[in-house]
């Protein structure tokens, strides 16, 4: 059985402007980087060591790995990058639809819910059958991590709610299932 750690990256200025962030980058904040180092210090003191590490290819990602991580080797996926928004990136996000989305975006040049759901299930399953007797870290992003949550569990209560930056999602692997054994908010903000 295999034990993945799936994480969202740590907040940005974007997260602190409540702008959509999508596939535009901004950086982490210094509390986006203190709270990527509570979450080293959770797997540090939990003695969690990591026989593979994966994230996002977005720059606010790939920098929480190298904080969470101390900077060991990881592999980019451009397939765990966030939804794309079209022309809706950078916008503020008080004018989205709620969760699902749906096809909102595409008439704006991103992405329709179900393409994105699909693309990022089929990279994390693709990690988890490539790594399935190990403990692996997955750093992406807030609506990868629910919309893989909506697409694994029939149990809204894992993907209604937003998970804070640096959560993490602990799942177990085995036989091609996901399972859910924990929601961590190292953070508590």
């Amino acid at each position: 059985m295999g034990t993945i750690y799936l994480m969202r990256h740590g907040e940005t200025l974007f997260n602190l402007m409540d702008v959509n962030q999508g596939q535009c980058d901004s950086p982490l904040t210094e509390k986006g980087i203190k709270q990527a180092l509570k979450a080293q210090s959770f797997f540090k003191e939990n003695n969690i060591k990591f026989d593979a590490i994966y994230s996002s290819s977005l720059k606010r990602a790939c920098d929480t790995t190298k904080l969470v991580t101390d900077k060991a080797p990881f592999i980019e996926c451009d397939d765990l990058k966030e939804i794309s928004l079209g022309i809706k990136e950078s916008k503020p996000n008080k004018y989205n639809p709620t969760f699902p989305y749906g096809d909102y975006f595409v008439k704006y040049g991103g992405e329709s819910i179900d393409g994105f759901t699909n693309r990022i299930y089929n990279a994390i399953f693709k990690i988890a059958n490539d790594n399935k007797n190990n403990t692996t870290l997955i750093v992406s992003h807030g609506t990868v991590i629910r919309c893989f949550l909506m697409k694994i569990s029939n149990d809204s209560k894992l993907f209604d709610s937003f998970i804070g930056n640096c959560g993490i999602v602990k799942l177990s692997f085995e036989n091609d299932k996901f399972t859910v054994e924990d929601i961590i908010n190292v953070n508590n903000d």
